[in-house]
């Protein structure tokens, strides 16, 4: 954690329990994972405690409509993630966004979800082709071959002196199996 990071720290408001100082991705993890409730509270930096969905960082920015239920949220997409994967959502309920109010059965919020990390991932990604070339390639580069020819000088040295360590070990073997004997 860089020391400019800011730490959070977490109130359980049904236990009173507080947890951290823990840095943003590891208040996101326990998010994502449902462990994080609406009403739970959120400290930043020692500043004044604010309900979870109102630190941006959370992402807690989606409501679950149940069939049979009051809504739940805003929270995060894995926690809906989550309530799938534990049974406790069946695929047909809605999930709506806080502010856009785009809306999506949990079925089609998975996929979409799943398609817009597809999406960032690919962003991401730089093919080979179209990475910048460096102007001297490393293996040109005088100060690494310089490098590297003492690199290799240093593995020949610990080759060495292993080998002598393990003719050593191998004599002492013999000598006493000769002893036992």
């Amino acid at each position: 954690m860089s020391p400019l990071a800011s730490l959070y720290r977490l109130q359980k408001v049904q236990t009173g329990r507080v947890l951290g100082p823990m840095d943003l991705d590891h208040l996101k993890a326990l998010a994502n994972q449902s462990l994080i409730a609406p009403d739970d509270l959120i400290q930043v930096d020692e500043g004044s405690w604010a309900k979870a969905p109102d630190v941006a960082g959370l992402e807690m920015l989606w409501w679950v409509e149940p069939l049979d239920g009051p809504r739940y949220g805003p929270t995060t997409a894995g926690t809906v993630a989550e309530f799938l994967q534990s049974g406790q959502l069946g695929g047909s309920e809605l999930v709506t966004h806080v502010r856009t109010k785009e809306t999506y059965t949990v079925n089609e919020f998975i996929e979409e979800m799943r398609r817009r990390r597809a999406a960032r991932l690919k962003s991401r990604t730089i093919k080979l082709e179209e990475a910048p070339e460096t102007a001297t390639p490393f293996a040109d580069s005088p100060a690494f071959d310089s490098a590297l020819r003492l690199r290799i000088k240093q593995l020949e040295t610990d080759l060495a002196k292993a080998r002598e360590q393990l003719d050593q070990q191998a004599h002492e073997l013999a000598r006493l199996r000769a002893s036992l004997s």
